[in-house]
């Protein structure tokens, strides 16, 4: 009997090694997807909030129309507080939409503040680049899109003022 275990000696030693790689990368696997899952709520929050503060600054007379570029400022602003350093491979696209006129007031438009948020995300588990990376997968980069829709919040003019 004692014989008989002093040869399968090594077998726990093979069959750990077949194992245990397949197995390290199931387990990197599913932390990469809680890194990107991260992220992504990361992405997606910091897209509503800027097209929050997009649909609140956008408009300084009542009834007027959204000016683009004071939207777009404020919300490098925000951007710069809110990710310091690591704000110069995140980019921000502002749109500004009309999507009606309204019926009883004519100079009055209803208009939104659409923002994209680009967001590069650096897959730190090895291994995980070749399958959850974004194109060219030797960057081990996944880019998340966020994209956000706001109404702008503007005061009524009254159809008495001229």
């Amino acid at each position: 009997m004692i014989e008989f275990r002093k040869k399968r000696g090594g077998q726990v030693t093979v069959e750990l090694m077949l194992v245990l790689p397949v197995f390290m990368l199931l387990i990197f696997f599913v932390l990469e997807y809680g890194n990107i899952a991260y992220h992504t709520v990361i992405a997606t929050h910091a897209s509503y909030e800027f097209a929050r503060i997009g649909s609140l600054v956008g408009v300084k007379k009542p009834s007027g129309r959204p000016d683009s570029s004071v939207i777009q400022q404020k919300i490098n602003q925000a951007k710069q507080k809110v990710f310091g350093t690591k704000s110069g491979g995140i980019t921000v696209g502002v749109k500004v939409e009309t999507t009606g006129v309204d019926p009883m007031y004519k100079k009055h438009r209803h208009e939104d503040v659409v923002v994209t948020v680009n967001y590069p995300v650096h897959l730190i588990f090895p291994g995980t680049s070749f399958v959850l990376a974004s194109e060219p997968r030797r960057e081990g980069i996944r880019r998340i899109k966020a994209v956000t829709r706001m109404p702008v919040e503007k005061a009524y003019a009254s159809s008495d003022e001229k």
